[in-house]
């Protein structure tokens, strides 16, 4: 029964991956901004709250007690998500689809494998590789 949950949730994730860029034909005259800031209006502030009152039961509850730092510490790298998308948008507008993902999705790899074993340097943990380990 998992496998088939797995599917169907592979399907809807695809499904709405794919159909996101639909309205965007029916906006060309709109400056990149506007349309960004639409798509981002409902996929940041409008979906998420709504499918959380979907699909956990109290989840108001569940950030009201949840303690301020880790608030703050959630809300900061979703402040830095967001600038990470946007400069991915710019990205892809000024270089291309194809030369800026190639070069945005290389830097985060790169990044993506280097950050964390520095990280481990100067806060090491058992069972964590660093940059200096040989």
């Amino acid at each position: 029964m998992q496998v088939i949950f797995g599917v169907i949730f592979h399907f809807i994730g695809g499904f709405a991956s794919g159909s996101f860029y639909i309205p965007y034909k029916k906006v060309k005259g709109w400056a990149w901004e506007s349309f960004w800031i639409v798509g981002g209006i409902f996929s940041w502030l409008i979906v998420p709250p709504l499918a959380a009152w979907l699909t956990i039961p109290h989840f108001t509850e569940i950030i009201k007690d949840t303690n301020g730092s880790i608030l703050f510490l959630t809300y900061f790298f979703g402040l830095l998500w967001g600038i990470g998308g946007l400069t991915y948008g710019l990205g892809v507008r000024y270089l291309g689809v194809s030369l800026g993902s190639t070069i945005i999705l290389g830097l985060c790899a790169v990044f993506g494998a280097l950050i964390p074993s520095v990280y481990y340097n100067f806060f090491p943990k058992d069972g964590k590789d660093t940059i200096t380990t040989l």
